[in-house]
């Protein structure tokens, strides 16, 4: 429980750009009265973040439960995906429940740390005027950045300004508009201090003049959508803003992303959007769409405590948080997102098999030695498929694309780059030694193994080409044929399948009949958070079971989506329409027009943002925010739907709950939701 903490252990290097060491506690005067010590207070104040980006348990909380996503197989957090959770700590049930308490926590201490990072840096007299006012810009970016998360999770909540230095058992939740204002003005602060050191380069990884005006353009961007549209209210606390009704806050919006898509020094976009996620481009520093991001280093061993401890003790020792969040425990670390968008390694089952050799499936790493061989029957070489498996599957399945993004991905696939660099629709065999090896597809000569294809297979041209698929490969349609992915082409209905049906065929074996092949362990997977080279799509390198890709957390594309989105705020419907013209046109391919006729409307600019951002941790919070998460999940998520209407309108899941042991802990718990001096829990989940 935060009410009860205010320690915390040091921290070690987990990036090639910041050096990171803690100390808060009763060293802290001596320790941060130095140069090194108030650089490694400021560079700890990162680290929180990386127990958000890149990470399982907050990819379910930021875009599971939406329109775009289903859970897979053995997803560790269905009940938080359906709408079927509660407010208990993960650590006090044996169910799936969210790592909401983990993440109440999380944040809560960041956010001290940024408090004492303003404290001591604000206090120095050892640091040059520039530097001083760089870590203070830092400090306020990022005390700004970890309270915009808590406020879009939870709504109210106690906003800090101050190191902590006693426990507080009577916490006071300020109002979201205050938090807003808070918000706002230290960006403004942060902006300013950058300004006055001239601080603008990415190149060291840290927070800067031009990333802090990216997240003020999202801040206005939400305080618009969410205050001004959905709860009617101005921002509170701050005259700077106080005044700004929707429209104007709108327009704030509109000329701080403005702003940021004329630094052409800074950000630019890339003609090929596959660029952008190839992983010589992965540094955010290097990356020419990237505005700010959460750094890893290319040793993962280096990331050994790249989240900290927690404040919570057990037994004198610091507690660790949840491997949902650390994933690798605290021995490795990096981003878990090539795990999370991916079919099950052995989703073959037996159909395509290596067949009478330990059953291997063709296209992926055995479970076995390092050196073993599979026996080419065509050529009778020996394969040794260990550095030339292909790596896009894992023994599990988190998340799978839902019905609704397919379908958005496909609709303009002749046109936008983004669908093939975005989605996987196919998997390949490990080598060409291997095409002859499968008993059941001996025709193929290609290297596709398994094709998942968005048509309807009942349809006459889904017939024709499973008919053409016959003895080449396998071939998984959207809904209908053989193997479908989903129970429905309706996206209102449409669920992953569990199991495939079991038909017998030419060669007497009912070898669709398994769990394995349904679509919620064999789906098409999202292909731009995996570990691909450019030029390199043979995948010929191991693989890794977490990545050294930074987490790009702001993007050039979001600015001209936010610039379209305030345009349409402001009744500026068809200038809403050339913005998001600007961006298809960069991301056509070449020859072609991808551009969209008509005015824009929000669910225009909605589509647009899934298309362009999928995966990147805000589609709850876009949905949430524009007041489209009950209809779009009612539309688009079967598995969700039937949770989310209990309480007759979905307003109960607008918020996620307050952790039960943080309402245990507290003094002052009232029952009376926004109370001004008690604390509540949020309504419909007490």
């Amino acid at each position: 429980m935060m009410a009860a903490a205010i320690a915390l252990g040091s921290v070690t290097s987990c990036s090639d750009f910041l050096d990171e060491d803690n100390k808060v506690g009763e060293t802290a005067d001596l320790a941060y009265s130095t140069p090194s010590g108030l650089s490694g207070l400021v560079a700890s104040s990162y680290s929180f973040a990386r127990g958000w980006y890149g990470k399982e348990a907050a990819l379910g909380l930021s875009e599971m439960g939406t329109d775009l996503f289903y859970y897979g197989y053995d997803n560790k957090q269905k009940s938080l995906c359906q709408y079927n959770f509660t407010a208990d700590a993960l650590e006090n049930n044996t169910a799936d429940n969210a790592s909401l308490d983990h993440y109440w926590e999380l944040f809560n201490c960041a956010i001290d740390v940024c408090n004492n990072a303003l404290k001591y840096v604000g206090e120095s007299t050892c640091l040059p005027e520039n530097q001083k006012n760089q870590y203070l810009g830092e400090a306020y970016f990022l005390r700004a950045f970890y309270h915009f998360h808590m406020v879009n999770i939870w709504g109210a909540i106690p906003y800090s300004t101050e190191p902590s230095k006693t426990q507080n058992f009577s916490p006071v939740r300020t109002p979201e508009n205050v938090v807003y204002g808070g918000i706002l003005g230290d960006l403004d602060r942060s902006i300013q201090l950058f300004a006055e050191c001239n601080y603008k380069s990415k190149a060291d990884g840290r927070a800067n003049y031009w990333a802090a005006k990216a997240l003020r353009a999202r801040v206005l961007l939400y305080a618009a959508s969410w205050l001004g549209g959905q709860l009617n209210e101005k921002v509170g606390g701050n005259e700077t803003y106080a005044a700004m009704d929707a429209k104007a806050l709108y327009k704030a919006a509109q000329d701080e992303a403005e702003a940021v898509m004329g630094a052409t020094e800074y950000a630019s976009l890339y003609p090929d959007y596959a660029d952008v996620w190839y992983m010589e481009n992965e540094a955010y520093t290097m990356n020419h769409e990237a505005l700010f991001g959460i750094t890893y280093s290319e040793d993962l061993k280096t990331n050994v405590n790249c989240i900290p401890k927690r404040y919570r003790l057990d037994t004198g020792n610091p507690m660790d948080y949840n491997s949902l969040i650390t994933r690798t425990g605290y021995s490795r670390g990096g981003s878990a997102m090539l795990l999370m968008f991916v079919s099950m390694w052995n989703n073959g089952a037996t159909d395509v098999g290596n067949n009478k050799v330990n059953n291997t499936t063709l296209f992926i790493r055995p479970n076995t030695t390092a050196n073993f061989q599979l026996p080419s029957r065509s050529t009778g070489n020996q394969v040794s498929v260990v550095q030339k498996y292909s790596p896009y599957g894992r023994g599990f399945t988190r998340y799978l694309p839902s019905l609704r993004l397919w379908q958005l991905l496909e609709e303009h696939r002749a046109t936008d780059q983004r669908t093939e660099a975005t989605l996987l629709d196919h998997y390949d065999v490990a080598s060409p030694d291997l095409y002859g090896n499968s008993t059941f597809y001996p025709e193929m000569q290609q290297d596709t193994l398994i094709y998942y294809c968005p048509l309807d297979g009942n349809s006459p041209e889904g017939q024709a080409k499973q008919a053409w698929a016959k003895n080449k490969y396998r071939i998984q349609f959207a809904s209908g044929g053989d193997i479908p992915v989903y129970t429905s082409s309706d996206p209102a209905t449409a669920k992953p399948t569990e199991a495939a049906k079991a038909t017998s065929d030419v060669y007497g074996d009912k070898r669709y009949n398994s769990y394995k092949i349904g679509g919620w362990c064999s789906f098409p997977g999202i292909k731009k958070f995996l570990d691909l080279y450019k030029g390199n799509i043979n995948l010929d390198y191991p693989c890794h079971d977490i990545s050294n890709r930074d987490a790009i957390v702001l993007r050039l594309p979001e600015m001209y989506l936010i610039k379209a989105e305030a345009q349409l705020g402001q009744g500026n419907a068809s200038g809403a329409m050339a913005t998001i013209n600007a961006l298809r046109s960069v991301r056509a391919k070449a020859g072609t027009d991808n551009t969209l006729s008509g005015n824009a409307t929000l669910d225009i600019i909605l589509n647009e943002r899934a298309i362009e951002l999928c995966g990147e941790q805000m589609r709850w919070f876009d949905l949430k925010r524009t007041g489209k998460l009950y209809e779009y999940v009612k539309k688009y998520n079967a598995q969700a739907s039937p949770n989310i209407s209990a309480d007759g309108s979905g307003t109960k899941y607008l918020y996620r709950p307050i952790p039960q042991n943080e309402i245990d802990a507290v003094q002052n718990f009232t029952g009376e939701a926004h109370s001004t001096t008690g604390f509540w829990q949020n309504p419909g989940w007490n």
